[in-house]
C-alpha cells in the first residue's frame, strides 16, 4: 500500500508544479523583453526620468527624447512609469529645493558657476539609493504577476 500511496502523491505534485509554472509561452515573451534583468531596466529608467522630469524644461526633454532613444521604452511607459513618476514627484522637488536654496550661498564670481540645478548629480544619487533599491523590492512582486506583457504594453502604447 505504501508504494501505491507515495506514487500517487508524487504525481499529484508534480501535475500541481507543472500546472502552477509558468506557460511555455510567457517564458519565452519573458525572455524577449528581458525579464531576468528588469530590475536594472527599472533602475535605468528611473534615472532617465529623473534626468527629464529634473531639468523641468520642455525644450531641452523634447530635445533630448528626439535624439537619445534610450529615453523611449514601450515595457517602461507602460509597466514602470506610473510607479517612478510617484517617486519622482518628491526627488523633483528636492531639486527645486536644492536649486532655490543654492541662490545666494556663494560669492558673486562664483554664483553663476554653482546657483541652480543639480540634476544629473541627484539623479545619480538616486540610482544607487535604498529609495530606488526598496522600490524595486515592491515592484518585483507586480512584475511576477504580469501574465501578459504584451497585452500590458498595448494598454499604454496602442497599435493602430
Amino acid at each position: 500500500m505504501r508504494p501505491i500511496a507515495l506514487t500517487f502523491i508524487l504525481t499529484f505534485a508534480l501535475l500541481t508544479l507543472t500546472r502552477c509554472g509558468v506557460s511555455k509561452e510567457l517564458r519565452e515573451e519573458r525572455k524577449s523583453w528581458n525579464f531576468s534583468g528588469w530590475e536594472q531596466d527599472f533602475k535605468d529608467r528611473a534615472l532617465c526620468l529623473c534626468v527629464l522630469q529634473g531639468l523641468n524644461n520642455k525644450g531641452i526633454q523634447d530635445s533630448i527624447v528626439k535624439y537619445d532613444k534610450s529615453f523611449y521604452n514601450p515595457l517602461a511607459l507602460a509597466v514602470f512609469d506610473s510607479t517612478i513618476n510617484e517617486l519622482l514627484k518628491s526627488e523633483v522637488r528636492k531639486i527645486q529645493l536644492d536649486s532655490i536654496n543654492s541662490i545666494g550661498r556663494y560669492p558673486a564670481d562664483l554664483s553663476s558657476v554653482l546657483e541652480g540645478k543639480r540634476v544629473m548629480n541627484h539623479c545619480t544619487e538616486l540610482y544607487r539609493s535604498k529609495r530606488l533599491d526598496s522600490l524595486v523590492k515592491i515592484e518585483k512582486k507586480s512584475w511576477k504577476q504580469i501574465q501578459n506583457i504584451m497585452d500590458k504594453v498595448h494598454e499604454k502604447t496602442p497599435t493602430h
